[in-house]
């Protein structure tokens, strides 16, 4: 597998509290443990540790990395995507395959990560399909549910509506910088009997819920692409619109109001990027669905010609849009994420990882797992009892 790239990972207010729990290290254990393994030489502390290691600066963060899995699409399980959670954190979920998936080519997400206590999460949510008009055709995509969303603020209202019982939303805001990714989506293509239209919505949803007495806070974001199919020829004054729509996976993050913290959810939701072996796996089913589809829409073109059924035929141009518009969206699951800096690392794959921005130092400790911080003067050794050396950035 090519780079691995590795993005924004933790906030410091979350983090800290994490590594200072559960997820501290006995420094000797571990190097003997990776000795043992072969996967690293006998650890030489660079610095002495003098009494108890006094923890991570403050505003720094520590992550591990994390394989959101797909056990049983393909001839074997792969990771789908790769990211960072706090350390101590527990996962839950993968990609799911079934029926039940038809309408986004038989596949989905579902995954969650909590917190030791429980109390704080994050989320990588379902991509969803949905399509409506104004004519009262049922769906043409099978599997697929009607459903009058026509911007991504009506579907974020609705994800947070189906999330937590009693939750409501307590601000929205646009994300012009997600959307910007996929701005050559946009466009509008005349047709013999009107237009279709192509456009990208992303934005943020907050959100407010109890849970068993204590108050929560949470943030919902995703990005979705809308296609309409408009047709004028219907007399003066006069359209009939076929709206498709799709959101790509979403991502959430929630905890208790007094330690929410939206700096901290961002940078997770950066640091969720595709395996590139798997993005390659799903590239080929779903070229395999569109080609399908393809031979369908040249049946049904056949029966509206030899019928001249002109609402067939409108049926048909939309089904047809709808199907070069799944193939484009499919090609874009891929996109990077941006607000990165590239470290020279020997341990990575590639020999290069890429992490936040938001940091000036960056240190790779011998358990794997990542520091970033903005202090110089930290010492992995002497301040978590693990051994590890700082990373520099590749010009």
């Amino acid at each position: 597998m090519k780079k691995i790239k590795l993005a924004h990972l933790i906030a410091a207010l979350l983090l800290t509290a994490c590594s200072r729990g559960g997820g501290e290290l006995n420094a000797a254990a571990m190097a003997s443990e990776l000795q043992q393994s072969g996967r690293i030489a006998e650890a030489k502390p660079t610095s002495k540790s003098v009494g108890k290691p006094r923890g991570l600066p403050s505003g720094a963060m520590r992550a591990q990395m994390v394989q959101i899995m797909d056990m049983n699409g393909f001839e074997r399980p792969l990771p789908a995507v790769f990211g960072f959670i706090p350390v101590g954190w527990k996962t839950q979920g993968g990609i799911h395959w079934g029926q039940q998936y038809m309408c986004t080519n038989g596949y989905n997400f579902n995954w969650t990560a909590k917190s030791p206590d429980g109390a704080q999460t994050v989320a990588i949510l379902p991509q969803a399909k949905w399509e409506t008009n104004n004519y009262g055709a049922a769906p043409g995509t099978p599997g697929c549910g009607s459903a009058p969303i026509t911007s991504v603020q009506q579907y974020l209202q609705q994800v947070v509506g189906s999330m937590r019982q009693g939750a409501r939303v307590t601000g929205y805001r646009p994300r012009p910088d997600l959307a910007a990714k996929f701005q050559h989506l946009n466009m509008a293509t005349p047709s013999a009997m009107g237009e279709m239209r192509t456009w990208v919505e992303a934005g943020e949803a907050q959100f407010a819920f109890n849970d068993q007495g204590r108050d929560m806070r949470g943030v919902v974001a995703a990005t979705a692409v809308f296609s309409l199919m408009r047709t004028t020829a219907m007399g003066p004054g006069q359209t009939m619109d076929a709206l498709t729509g799709y959101a790509f996976p979403g991502f959430a993050a929630t905890a208790p109001s007094g330690q929410f913290n939206m700096q901290f959810a961002e940078i997770i939701r950066q640091s969720f990027l595709p395996n590139p072996a798997w993005e390659a796996q799903i590239s080929r089913h779903n070229s395999a669905i569109s080609r399908v589809a393809a031979q369908e829409i040249g049946k049904r073109a056949k029966i509206i010609a030899e019928t001249n059924d002109y609402i067939g035929l409108l049926r048909q141009q939309t089904t047809d849009m709808r199907a070069k518009s799944d193939e484009r969206r499919q090609r874009e699951f891929g996109e990077v994420i941006k607000g990165v800096e590239t470290y020279s690392d020997d341990n990575a794959a590639g020999g290069q990882v890429e992490l936040s921005s938001m940091y000036d130092h960056a240190w790779r400790l011998n358990d794997g797992s990542y520091v970033l911080s903005n202090d110089a003067n930290f010492e992995s050794y002497r301040d978590l009892g693990v051994e590890g050396k700082p990373l520099e950035r590749t010009q």
